[in-house]
């Protein structure tokens, strides 16, 4: 069983096809991956963008919380100033958890012995027990080293202190963890009496944080001064741990650095690896505090939706490759099967299987032409093979009889034979040009220069012509007919025939540049009846072989009036053509230069041609300095 590369190798349509189905490939991916890296990154920016818009709203509740919080104290301090009663402190306390349902508690104490009366210690507190409120004197216990005390006293200024556990042993206590706002008492000289100490729930706070996630798998955190976190679903980590202790500081730079991020007050996202999965973390600080809130988001939630896309977009793109490579090995299949035709018939023919025929193609295009041309020429070899088998077959009987009929009939047999060769050859050459172009932009097309390619596309469009032009002749030749007749009524513009046999002159390429010299007398309007097609042809070809014989980079081309004739002239300086050789010019497949390009059909088609515009094609023996062919037709 052969592989399957010995069939690519084999098929010209199936290289095509997986040449341009590859770069399709190419292309294609990579637009897709550049437009799915960019929606990716779009759905991830939105996300992030949603996630700070409700951190953001989230911010602002709290902000609000701690606000109400700050407006009590701050109203109620007044009413102490004035009111330094102890009757009227423990009212004052009672009033601001009263009058604020989202304050958990609230103390007064003053400094040592403030009241000698009640002692040393003095302080009041007020604590909410779910819809009740109990107010007491508390009992005397150190509250000078306490956080809510000795922040503000150090300080001398209103703050927010970090989450602790207010349980005292005999005292009134919060059962939950509180963060309080401390605002300093001060007298009339600016003394520090003591401390207004207004509690807000932590528990109550973590509640209004975690109301509202962006994805179901998101949490909330909140780090105070330090790091600690006091917001955070582990509660094992709330208070006693900071986010800078609770992770290993050389594994885990990102999660140390969103830390300092956090706690320096600054604002913005970040992507961290936690317990070995990806976060996006946004965070922001707390307006009039040192605490700071994040929202943590799972990276592949962010993404999940995008991502399901994928499990539909690779088999679409998996059966849109093979439709393509199936659509495309069909269509170029079609195209080409004519050349596989051809060539198969080739080597038929190099095998001596002259008889072998190939259907007539329908197609109107150059691969159609070739492919009709080489059936006829196909079957005129057939028919010439023939003749020459009955000749040689008689010519055996008649061998003493017929001996100048035989030399002539071999004669036409090397004439033949080469003919075929130089077929061969003529067409061979340009069609392994075209081939080994094709291959060459088919493999480095993409890396290729313009100009490069430009030249490869030129060098086979001018071997296609070429093909074009012998294929042509061997039709002109097959339909050769003496008793063919041109219509010859219609009246034909000189200039026009003339000025396009100049445009294929100057455009047929050679390895030096030829100039055309053409003079003429005649009007520009000049006419005479004659078949417009024919009279191109010839003048084509003489041109042409002119450009392709001569030495002196120069054609000379006139047009004139002699008699009742209208002459074409043209003439080439070179070596011209010997005179043993003069008498063979015009006759089909003679070549008088086998290493020339060309099949030996032109001029004999040239001259059948100006028979049949009822005129001449002739050589001009006077000229010696190269040649010299004169064409004659009617001026009527």
């Amino acid at each position: 069983m052969k592989s399957p590369l010995y069939h690519i190798n084999r098929s010209l349509s199936l290289k095509l096809c997986l040449g341009i189905l590859l770069c399709v490939v190419v292309v294609f991916t990579l637009s897709l991956g550049f437009l799915y890296e960019r929606s990716r990154l779009l759905v991830k920016n939105e996300a992030v963008a949603h996630a700070e818009h409700l951190l953001e709203n989230i911010s602002l509740r709290v902000t609000n919380y701690l606000d109400e919080v700050e407006v009590a104290t701050n109203n109620i301090e007044w009413l102490v100033m004035d009111n330094l009663q102890p009757d009227s402190l423990i009212n004052y306390a009672y009033r601001v958890v009263e009058q604020n349902p989202n304050i958990n508690g609230c103390s007064i104490t003053m400094e040592p012995d403030f009241f000698p009366q009640y002692g040393r210690n003095f302080s009041v507190y007020s604590l909410r027990d779910h819809d009740s409120i109990e107010t007491v004197y508390e009992r005397p216990y150190n509250y000078y080293e306490k956080v809510w005390y000795k922040t503000p006293r150090e300080r001398n200024e209103d703050c927010w202190v970090d989450p602790y556990n207010d349980f005292n042993e005999g005292t009134l206590s919060s059962p939950v963890m509180i963060a309080s706002y401390c605002k300093p008492l001060k007298n009339e000289h600016g003394d520090f009496i003591g401390v207004i100490a207004t509690d807000l729930s932590i528990k109550c706070l973590t509640q209004t944080i975690s109301a509202e996630k962006p994805f179901p798998n998101a949490y909330y955190m909140m780090l105070g001064e330090g790091g600690h976190y006091f917001v955070h679903p582990d509660r094992l980590k709330l208070v006693k741990e900071s986010i800078f202790s609770s992770v290993d500081a050389q594994k885990h730079q990102d999660i140390i650095t969103l830390g300092h991020e956090m706690i320096s007050g600054k604002k913005g996202n970040m992507r961290v690896n936690i317990d070995g999965e990806s976060y996006i973390v946004v965070y922001r600080p707390l307006k009039g505090t040192q605490w700071s809130i994040a929202v943590v988001c799972p990276e592949n939630e962010i993404s999940y939706s995008y991502s399901q896309m994928m499990y539909f977009l690779v088999p679409i793109l998996i059966i849109g490759v093979l439709l393509m490579l199936v659509v495309c090995w069909k269509i170029i299949k079609h195209f080409i099967r004519p050349l596989d035709q051809l060539a198969q018939q080739s080597r038929y023919i190099t095998d001596g299987h002259y008889d072998k025929k190939l259907p007539p193609s329908t197609r109107e295009d150059v691969v159609g032409d070739l492919q009709n041309s080489f059936i006829s020429m196909q079957q005129a070899i057939n028919e010439h093979i023939t003749n020459i088998k009955r000749v040689n077959e008689e010519t055996e009987q008649r061998n003493n009889e017929l001996q100048s009929a035989n030399t002539l009939i071999e004669d036409a047999d090397r004439r033949k034979a080469s003919f075929i060769h130089d077929v061969s050859i003529q067409i061979r050459t340009p069609l392994n040009i075209i081939a080994g172009f094709m291959q060459v932009l088919r493999e480095t097309f993409s890396v290729l220069p313009e100009g490069e390619i430009a030249s490869f596309t030129e060098m086979m469009k001018q071997n296609t012509a070429t093909i074009h032009r012998m294929a042509n002749m061997i039709f002109d030749v097959s339909r050769l007919d003496p008793l063919q007749k041109l219509d010859l009524s219609k009246e034909v513009a000189i200039f026009p025939v003339v000025h396009e046999a100049i445009v294929t002159f100057e455009e047929k390429d050679t390895q030096e540049v030829v100039d055309l010299n053409f003079t003429t007398e005649l009007a520009d309007d000049y006419t005479v009846h004659t078949n417009r097609l024919y009279l191109l042809r010839i003048l084509r070809e003489l041109l042409l072989n002119a450009k392709k014989f001569t030495s002196d980079k120069k054609v000379n081309f006139t047009v004139e009036v002699k008699d009742a004739m209208l002459r074409f002239i043209v003439e080439d300086i070179g070596k011209g053509i010997a005179q043993a050789e003069r008498e063979h010019v015009f006759v089909p497949f003679v070549k008088l230069d086998s290493f020339s390009e060309g099949l030996g059909l032109g001029l004999g088609l040239a001259q059948h041609n100006a028979h049949l515009l009822g005129g001449q094609l002739l050589l001009d023996s006077t000229f010696t300095e190269g040649s010299r062919f004169i064409l004659e037709i009617p001026n009527s």
